[in-house]
């Protein structure tokens, strides 16, 4: 009787130290299996915070961010405060004329248009803004050709500036007949042709050439060759439209300085009507990059400062369609007031 009740106090204890032991954790499939589920946590996450940042609405370079990076840029100003180039005679206003086409006449009609944000950015500036649709910077014809013969020839940069020289609109005048009124806004010729008349150029303290990049889909010429040397008095040829031009203005004051601002993004077309980027179309005398090295040759004869909106507007392929019109050219009001930024940013400490 005393063994049985040994053994029952016995196995008692064996129970109970049955009951006591614990259970050791399996530590490296619990780790096994944390590793995948952390991971796709994460994951979870990230597309997660992607897809709120996406919602958002999309931004657009100020004035004030093109200040604090530093875009990969040709600019090359040499542009000189007017009171320091003709200090005796400088009377606190900076009269600007503009030379361009179509992007820099869009939105005129309701003060949207890129000279009206650029001249209220800047101070002190009085603006003549001759810019006219549907023209060039490259003359069609290297000689002169009648105005019946080829009207559009006579609003292109040399022949304004040959007016100019002249103190005759004659030419333009009689031009003006023979462009068709349905494609072209010969309201818009006579007010330019007016301003053009009026001003005192002895008194013109910057010119400014903004002509965006219809000569480059056109496929006109920016430079020909004669041995080696440049042709610099082509007018058909952008470089010698650029170089004589700037010596005809230049014979009314030599006081004048000068800005070449380049082309912004656009696309040209190929023979199926299907959009290329300008980076890559050759459309006769290669990609517009031809067009900027070009431009910045004029550097050589005379001190044109150069603004390159190409690289220093962030306007690309990848984001065209929400800035350009859809001839892959025209800025939407977003993109004028985009280039106006660049231009006030790069020129308002210097007018």
């Amino acid at each position: 009787m005393e063994k049985t009740q040994n053994n029952n106090r016995n196995n008692k204890t064996g129970n109970n130290n049955k009951k006591k032991k614990k259970r050791v954790p399996n530590y490296p499939r619990i780790i096994a299996w944390s590793i995948p589920l952390v991971l796709i946590i994460c994951g979870l996450i990230v597309v997660l915070r992607v897809a709120v940042w996406n919602k958002g609405k999309e931004y657009v370079m100020t004035a004030e961010d093109y200040e604090n990076i530093k875009l990969d840029t040709k600019d090359n100003l040499i542009l000189m405060p007017p009171s320091k180039v003709s200090p005796d005679s400088y009377d606190g206003v900076t009269d600007i004329l503009i030379f361009g086409n179509d992007s820099y006449v869009e939105g005129c009609e309701d003060g949207t248009g890129i000279i009206d944000y650029f001249e209220k950015g800047v101070e002190n500036v009085n603006i003549y803004n001759c810019s006219l649709p549907g023209t060039y910077l490259n003359s069609f014809n290297e000689s002169e050709l009648s105005p019946s013969e080829c009207p559009e020839d006579y609003f292109t940069l040399f022949w304004l500036c040959l007016s100019i020289n002249w103190h005759n609109f004659d030419k333009q005048y009689e031009a003006l007949c023979y462009l068709d009124p349905n494609q072209y806004d010969l309201e818009k010729y006579q007010e330019v042709l007016t301003i053009l008349e009026g001003i005192d150029y002895s008194k013109i303290d910057v010119v400014m050439f903004c002509y965006d990049g219809h000569d480059y889909i056109k496929g006109h010429n920016p430079i020909n060759y004669i041995g080696e040397d440049a042709q610099t008095e082509n007018v058909a040829t952008l470089l010698g439209s650029l170089n004589t031009s700037v010596y005809i203005i230049n014979q009314a004051n030599p006081d004048t300085q000068y800005v070449y601002v380049s082309p912004a993004f656009c696309y040209a077309t190929d023979a199926d009507g299907n959009k290329i980027s300008c980076a890559i179309a050759d459309t006769g005398y290669g990609t517009i990059e031809t067009t900027f090295n070009t431009a910045k040759m004029i550097t050589n004869y005379y001190g044109v400062s150069y603004v390159d909106l190409y690289s220093g507007v962030l306007i690309h392929e990848d984001n065209a369609s929400t800035y350009l019109e859809d001839d892959g050219i025209t800025p939407n009001k977003t993109a004028r007031e985009l280039i106006a930024d660049r231009l006030i940013t790069v020129l308002k400490e210097r007018l």
